[in-house]
């Protein structure tokens, strides 16, 4: 085995450490990257010339003869803006991988695999994953939500580059606020995640990368529009301030004016809508160690929803002819980090980050009026450093989190104010060769709800070469907001009736999971995974759509409440240029409701995907097809409703295909898709369409599309 670090020679007293580097063995299939740290560790082959190739975007690559002896070697890069006018480097990562480097069990989808198929926002970029499920939550207001490990997106922490992002007043509609082309690459790791990002991550996490001004993109325009014609503009410009200050602008712009009913019920299919979200990211690097990020993004959107007759000018009144759904969003974020190395031999840093959030939101569906404001601060400090030797690390610091919501729902004023304030411990061993440890223990006071701990583990052995036997336990903690969290259910004729005062939802994850890599040569390689996930909740609060279908019930847990997840992913590379992926899921999910355990509603037990894309003529041509299989679910019950009105006990099951012809060219590009090409809709998605005022109007049991097929056209300029 051989240890090593890469370094970047700034002047002649001032290094850094240079992470990401790619580092393999000429003549190989033996690979590595370096961490954060600019530390690596590469089993050597059996081989007598060693020869050690480095190389990474912005430096001159190398390449380094090692002696059989050395143990650990230290590696200067050169920048190319000291020895060049000018280098191109050409690489490409996988569209969609799984690790057997990281400790946590995660997967990683590229911009190239984002741009496989139409990806207008963050809610369409898992087509091609089998790990999250993307649903809509009603058939009137168009948000959707995400499913993970058989329980709601709530459970999961969906952060930007770290940073909290889809929470609370963006829980349901947040998925669109992050436009597609705005992606650099997503991350998704599944079971608790690291205690440094808060209690709150139960199932999951999901870190969202945005393109940077360092990518090779100065200037990227798209055009989107499909056959309902929605229209679609999105502008990213990079460009360097001075040699320490970048920046990038990022601007979307959307808008649906066409109705649509495609399925006759006089509701319309698609919300119309104008969407607006302007982004502007200021990046430093002092070239001392010191590097800082800044940014704002501001979100403004117009939804309107409900009968095709509907006119939010004439009708939105408290007696209205028409049933509509009229939402007003504006967003604020405003967000920043900043770091510097303090001992380059420890690995020592230190780091600050955080966020604000203001979030209004006026809206009514139907004669219910909402009207929610949350303004919220997230702050870290962190403490990261070697202790011993670089096999043992530690990080510490502590998180300060505040929420103040104020919702008008109808005629009352609910009004929300916590705040939490933890400290936090992780340690991490690494032995470069079989094991890799993180144990993480914070402690948390909530102004509501007291002191708590939360303990977190992983765990993985190396038993064979490029494999990874994982575990991992944790505890998640997490405070609803049923409403918000809930707006799909504003969509219907049911009563909110809140049965106890909500204690924080609280369960423990615990998962094993195994992947292998193998590598044929010739660019042929296959992954194989396997992972079991369980989640046991202490308490829950209990969403009760079973007792009448005139009303929800909101209350804690009293029994059992689990979720079993299995899954099996295999990707393959079989030649140059085409891979094939395959999946195949399996959740048991099930709660106690009203005295009985019982499956959650709208999970499908079986789910499988399968995915080709194929590029030919050197990439000018690239070619996708994913077809979904989704098991039946069971539904809400529906029984005590008249006849016309009552669902089956069970969903049907069905399949999805999709397909996408890609066309480049050196600075343009040109895709065609189909979606859901066989046209498959649920029939009736909503109950009681014809009395939308009535007793048993119901617009959130949706399990399937409901638009049906759709196509898909755009054209990107991308200037390097």
């Amino acid at each position: 085995m051989l240890d090593g670090k890469v370094i970047e020679d700034i002047n002649a007293e001032n290094t850094v450490s240079v992470p990401f580097v790619n580092v393999f063995w000429l003549g190989t299939t033996i690979a590595t990257t370096t961490d954060e740290t600019g530390d690596f560790s590469i089993k050597k082959p059996k081989k007598d010339d060693l020869r050690l190739v480095v190389f990474c975007e912005g430096y001159i690559s190398d390449t380094i003869t090692v002696n059989n002896d050395k143990a650990r070697i230290i590696i200067t890069l050169h920048s190319v803006t000291k020895k060049l006018d000018e280098l191109v480097v050409h690489g490409k990562h996988d569209a969609t991988s799984i690790n057997t480097t990281d400790i946590q069990n995660s997967q990683s989808i590229t911009s190239d695999g984002l741009e496989r198929l139409a990806c207008c926002s963050l809610a369409d970029s898992f087509e091609n994953n089998s790990a999250v499920d993307v649903g809509y939550t009603d058939a009137v207001t168009g948000a959707k939500q995400i499913q993970m490990l058989g329980l709601a997106g709530i459970y999961s922490q969906i952060l930007i580059e770290n940073q909290p992002f889809i929470r609370v007043l963006s829980s349901m509609y947040g998925l669109n606020y992050v436009p597609g082309p705005w992606l650099d690459a997503i991350s998704i790791s599944k079971g608790t995640s690291s205690v440094s990002y808060g209690s709150e991550s139960i199932t999951g996490q999901i870190n969202i990368e945005i393109k940077k001004p360092e990518s090779d993109e100065k200037l990227y325009i798209e055009y989107f529009t499909n056959d309902y014609l929605k229209q679609e503009f999105n502008l990213n410009s990079s460009f360097k301030i001075n040699d320490k200050l970048s920046s990038i602008i990022l601007l979307h712009g959307s808008t649906v004016k066409l109705k649509v009913d495609r399925n006759n019920d006089k509701f319309l299919d698609v919300p119309l809508s104008d969407l607006i979200i302007v982004s502007n990211r200021f990046f430093y690097n002092s070239g001392k160690k010191i590097k800082g990020r800044f940014d704002y993004d501001f979100i403004y959107e117009d939804r309107v929803g409900g009968q095709t007759d509907f006119n939010k000018d004439d009708d939105f009144s408290d007696t209205n002819d028409s049933y509509g759904v009229v939402l007003k969003t504006k967003r604020l974020q405003v967000s920043g980090k900043i770091g510097s190395e303090i001992n380059n031999e420890k690995n020592s840093s230190v780091g600050f980050r955080g966020n604000f959030v203001f979030h209004e939101q006026d809206s009514k569906f139907g004669l219910r009026k909402y009207d929610p404001v949350q303004k919220s601060v997230f702050l870290t400090a962190l403490f990261n450093s070697d202790i011993f030797n670089k096999n043992n690390k530690i990080s510490t610091g502590f998180n300060f989190c505040y929420d103040n919501l104020e919702e008008n729902f109808i005629d009352k004023v609910l009004l929300k104010e916590e705040h939490i304030t933890g400290a936090f411990a992780e340690y991490t061993f690494n032995d470069k060769k079989k094991w890799s440890v993180i144990a993480g223990l914070r402690a948390d006071y909530n102004n509501n709800h007291g002191f708590f701990l939360v303990p977190r583990f992983h765990a993985k052995y190396t038993f064979l070469e490029n494999s990874a036997f994982r575990i991992s336990a944790g505890r998640g903690l997490r405070s609803s907001n049923v409403i918000s969290e809930h707006t799909g259910l504003l969509a219907t004729s049911r009563d909110f009736i809140f049965s106890e005062s909500l204690e924080l939802e609280d369960a423990l994850n615990y998962g094993i999971s195994y992947t292998q890599k193998i590598f044929f040569g010739n660019n042929k390689k296959m992954t194989i995974n396997l992972d079991f996930y369980r989640t046991d909740f202490r308490n829950k609060v209990v969403i009760d759509l079973e007792q009448n279908t005139g009303s929800v019930f909101f209350y804690n847990l009293n029994g059992k409440s689990f979720s079993n997840s299995f899954q099996t992913d295999i990707i393959i590379h079989p030649f140059k240029d085409f891979d094939i992926t395959f999946a195949y899921r399996f959740n048991d999910a099930q709660t106690t409701v009203n005295n009985e355990l019982i499956s959650n509603p709208l999970v499908a037990e079986h789910k499988s995907l399968l995915a080709f894309h194929y590029s030919v003529f050197e990439e000018k041509w690239n070619f996708s097809f994913t077809t979904q299989y989704n098991g039946k679910s069971r539904l809400p019950n529906t029984k005590n409703n008249p006849q016309e009105y009552i669902l089956p006990e069970y969903s049907n099951d069905f399949f999805i295909f999709h397909s996408q012809i890609t066309r480049k060219f050196k600075k343009m590009e040109f895709y065609i898709g189909v979606e859901n090409i066989t046209n498959y809709k649920q029939k009736n998605p909503i109950l009681s369409s014809d009395n939308p005022f009535g007793d048993y109007f119901d617009s959130s049991i949706i399990y399937a599309p409901i638009l049906g097929r759709q196509f898909n056209f755009g054209f990107r300029l991308i200037i390097k």
